[in-house]
């Protein structure tokens, strides 16, 4: 079954000023050191696939803490270098954003290329005297605009659509909890993300199950959990997430006389939840996740990955997830010698500010598992 990304090119998206990759397998692993771009590249596919959705863009400043209170209340100038600047290589400031970062992908031979380009552009604002219509005109010229007549846009052009959204209006939605691939925008094709730390705070995940509640695939979660938890019997989300009443998972487990909460059962659960769940919502779509060993045993890592290769066949995900574990690794390695789906291990390297990509097959990485080569 032909995959959502074959073959990935990222070009001025923070770290990543020309990066190609591929090609890619149905379940990929992202290793290397720290500040070799691993999450950043997750971060280029969640605006390839959202087709640079605005609410996911904002979803990346905020959980990087580059979108503070003074950000949000401060007037946007010409020759100010505010938020948005850290998507693009090298943090230019606004006038020098006229060249976009583009995250592109091919799906294979048959598939046409897919990109998304995203830029900052400037326009003046004119107003029809007669029909008092207000439009905006490109700012033109190598000069700085005139922060007093000009406004900052956000220039998005995808395959299926083009946008130009002020970027004082986007404002708005700073701190929004967005929830990616469930039916927000339009989106075609679900994505979900996983930052290491959404296992510690279920509450967020309480879309998700609703999503699947009362179906079969509340099942095969339940059945995940079991590999850390073997008691656990069912699961659920109390709560109704308005005013001070959170999202709560609870469980139903043989040790307990009442439904307890999830997180009594550690950090190790409430991680495979938030991965298991998310992979049932992205049924034929793309999973992102983010230092995915976070919160696991090493012991329980060969079958999370069994199980992980198994359920991205069934409901047709692609998954990309990374990590700096070693036990990590060869769990993967374990899991897709013996599956028959493709596993992909990529590791990220950065030589003289170039982050250099190189991918191993399930043949190069059981080598390499079996000789201990270090690939991380």
């Amino acid at each position: 079954m032909l995959l959502p990304i074959s073959t990935l090119t990222v070009t001025r998206f923070r770290s990543l000023r020309g990066l190609t990759a591929g090609p890619f397998g149905r379940v990929n692993l992202i290793t290397g050191k720290n500040n070799t771009g691993k999450s950043t590249l997750l971060e280029a596919i969640r605006v390839l696939v959202t087709d640079g959705a605005p609410g996911t863009l904002f979803s990346i400043l905020n959980y990087r803490e580059e979108l503070t209170a003074s950000d949000r209340e401060a007037p946007i100038t010409p020759l100010d270098s505010p938020w948005f600047s850290s998507l693009f290589s090298d943090f230019p400031d606004l006038t020098g954003c006229g060249e976009p970062f583009t995250v592109s992908s091919a799906a294979g031979d048959s598939m046409p290329l897919k990109t998304v380009e995203i830029k900052v552009g400037w326009y003046s604002e004119q107003v029809d005297d007669e029909t008092g219509n207000h439009r905006f005109i490109p700012v033109t010229g190598t000069d700085p605009p005139d922060e007093n007549e000009a406004v900052p846009f956000l220039e998005i052009k995808a395959p299926h659509r083009q946008r130009r959204i002020r970027l004082d209006s986007l404002r708005s939605m700073a701190g929004r909890r967005v929830v990616e691939g469930m039916g927000t925008e339009g989106l075609r094709m679900p994505c979900l993300y996983l930052d290491p730390f959404s296992g510690r705070s279920p509450s967020h995940l309480g879309v998700l199950w609703d999503a699947i509640a009362l179906t079969s695939r509340e099942r095969q979660v339940v059945e995940a959990l079991r590999i850390i938890s073997p008691d656990i019997e069912a699961v659920s989300m109390i709560g109704s997430g308005n005013g001070n009443r959170f999202r709560t998972a609870i469980a139903k487990s043989r040790q307990f006389r009442a439904p307890v909460s999830l997180r009594t059962f550690g950090d190790g659960v409430n991680r495979l939840f938030g991965i298991i769940l998310s992979l049932v919502n992205a049924a034929g779509g793309v999973l992102l996740v983010d230092e995915i060993e976070n919160g696991l045993h090493h012991s329980i890592l060969p079958d999370v990955w069994k199980i992980i290769f198994q359920m991205a066949d069934e409901l047709n995900v692609q998954i990309f997830a990374t990590s700096h574990s070693w036990d990590c690794v060869d769990s993967f390695q374990q899991a897709a010698n013996v599956h028959p789906q493709t596993g992909v291990l990529a590791r990220l390297t950065s030589l003289n500010g170039k982050i250099i990509p190189t991918l191993f097959s399930e043949n190069e990485l059981r080598i390499a598992a079996r000789d201990q080569i270090e690939v991380r």
